[in-house]
């Protein structure tokens, strides 16, 4: 009993662990356009020719055209930070957002900051 004390412990910590890390484990893989973006305004159009890449290692491509942009992202279990420099139209993008919903198809984030209304919603193609 004792030898598989242990084994059991762990086994129930494994599968709580991975449950628990699933709540906020999306996929982020594959291509991105964004579906709405608030600043003040309505301004989604401005991003409607760019698709996005989250990359492993937290790297971050926009696609316009033939023209590449490339960022870095990153996650918390509550919070998404994007970082595109100094571009002009995509450092509209830079912030730690609040997550306010999030799944395999769908990442709605808000600024960070109350007094902000920023939104951005990314959609999977």
């Amino acid at each position: 009993m004792r030898r598989k004390f242990p084994f059991l412990i762990f086994t129930v910590f494994f599968l709580l662990n991975g449950c628990l890390t699933k709540e906020h484990n999306h996929d982020i893989s594959g291509s991105w356009k964004i579906g709405f973006y608030w600043d003040e305004k309505e301004e989604t159009s401005n991003f409607s020719e760019y698709y996005f890449m989250f990359n492993s290692g937290g790297k971050l491509m926009a696609h316009k055209g033939m023209s590449t942009y490339t960022g870095t992202w990153s996650e918390t279990s509550t919070t998404f930070t994007i970082d595109f420099g100094n571009d002009p139209v995509l450092s509209e993008l830079n912030d730690e957002w609040v997550k306010i919903e999030e799944s395999n198809t769908l990442l709605k984030l808000k600024d960070d900051n109350p007094a902000q209304d920023d939104e951005v919603h990314f959609v999977k193609n």
